[in-house]
């Protein structure tokens, strides 16, 4: 489930590594170590004295270098983020997640008596929003974003019997060009949410050298982890969507799907795999 934002996303990120939070982080990063100058944190001997024209050269390769270097991190300090945002911890999601679980299964247990009881409809839709607030689906993840991404797959395989691991990239190919153009734009969303809380990481590392950083790492790495949550769930928003409204048009059908008309597809699809 990646065909939707592969095209385009990678130069992407560089620009924006490279664009303005660059150049703020450069022009940061020379007020921190401004105070105090001493030829002696350059490597230099004391004694050395450096004319004008050396001086502004030293300080333009070194701005390059820190512009490119830091350019080169962010980006992959994105990928683990988005991991950790998802929930996909090698160590240590278990308990959250089941805590987790346990919450939502409370939440449904209610919407579930209510339902039974005859409730009334205000009853139960605010029972409803409470358990879709926890997760859209029974939660598998330690992290909501990891839950409302994996809730796709299995709202998918509920309403449609398909699975949407091996039915989307057929039906990636069925989508019109501006259903694509939106599902890329939604990737590309997401990737800028991770790239925004990845700046924290560097602009943080010089408020060891200047404290008032550590309140702008502090802002960017929640204003990302905010961007995040809307996007992955505008992201898996659109996905459903595009089942909605074109899985019919998967070969040989016609009309909708019902979940035994979709298993059998999915048989096929396989080719016995």
């Amino acid at each position: 489930m990646g065909g939707d934002g592969d095209h385009g996303g990678r130069p992407d990120r560089w620009r924006q590594a490279l664009g303005p939070l660059g150049a703020l982080w450069v022009g940061a990063a020379a007020v921190a170590v401004a105070p105090g100058h001493d030829p002696r944190r350059l490597g230099l001997p004391p004694d050395v004295a450096i004319g004008w024209p050396q001086a502004l050269l030293v300080a333009a390769a070194v701005v390059v270098l820190a512009w490119t270097a830091v350019g080169l991190l962010v980006p992959l300090l994105a990928a683990p983020i988005s991991l950790l945002w998802l929930g996909r911890w090698p160590v240590g999601a278990g308990p959250l997640t089941a805590w987790r679980r346990e919450r939502w299964n409370r939440a449904h247990q209610l919407v579930t008596r209510l339902s039974q009881a005859g409730a009334p409809a205000e009853a139960q839709a605010r029972a409803m929003t409470r358990r879709a607030a926890i997760a859209l689906a029974s939660p598998c993840r330690s992290t909501w974003m990891g839950d409302r991404w994996s809730a796709v797959e299995q709202r998918v395989a509920d309403a449609y019997g398909l699975d949407l691991v091996t039915a989307w990239p057929r039906l990636w190919l069925a989508l019109p060009e501006s259903a694509r153009a939106e599902l890329r734009a939604a990737k590309t969303g997401w990737d800028r949410s991770t790239q925004l809380a990845a700046w924290a990481v560097p602009f943080g590392a010089l408020g060891v050298v200047w404290w008032p950083l550590f309140g702008v790492a502090a802002l960017m790495g929640v204003a990302g982890w905010l961007r995040g949550r809307v996007a992955v769930a505008y992201r898996a928003d659109l996905i459903e969507a595009a089942f909605d409204l074109h899985a019919a048009g998967l070969p040989e059908l016609l009309v909708g799907l019902d979940p035994d008309v979709g298993r059998r597809l999915i048989a096929n699809l396989r080719k016995g795999a």
